[in-house]
């Protein structure tokens, strides 16, 4: 796990397609509201092979700055086990996922991680996730 931009934590997924996959650093965007599980830029989304819906755009936010996005499907998104099959998800130009300096395949926000526990061990720099309700 890292720290970096201004508040993110990143971690190391994977996003995967009929035509590609790729494993990278994805951020971890554990708080938050909305209904997307995943934001990919549209770069990676072409990239993979991920279907691009460009009928139906919509306006967001993403540091700071409006962007437009378009809703996605990739086959399969996943951090260590835990994986999400053909869910909904956003594809964006350069700026929907931050200017962190560095590449990063997705963010996985809120969405994604509803059904898991996360636990952040800020002393060994690791993120444990594991399927199930919180105890």
């Amino acid at each position: 796990m890292w720290l970096a931009d201004d508040h993110l934590l990143y971690t190391e997924g994977s996003v995967a397609d009929a035509a590609a996959s790729d494993t990278g650093v994805v951020s971890l965007n554990i708080g938050g509201t909305g209904e997307q599980v995943a934001g990919i830029s549209e770069e990676t989304a072409k990239r993979l092979g991920v279907r691009i819906d460009y009928d139906r755009p919509f306006a967001s936010f993403a540091g700071g700055q409006p962007v437009v996005a378009y809703p996605c499907y990739p086959k399969e998104v996943r951090l260590g086990d835990i994986t999400a099959k053909g869910v909904y998800c956003y594809a964006g130009g350069k700026n929907t996922l931050g200017g962190e300096g560095f590449y990063k395949l997705a963010g996985f926000d809120h969405a994604f991680h509803k059904p898991t526990n996360i636990t952040l061990d800020f002393t060994t720099m690791n993120a444990y996730i594991a399927r199930g309700k919180a105890t």
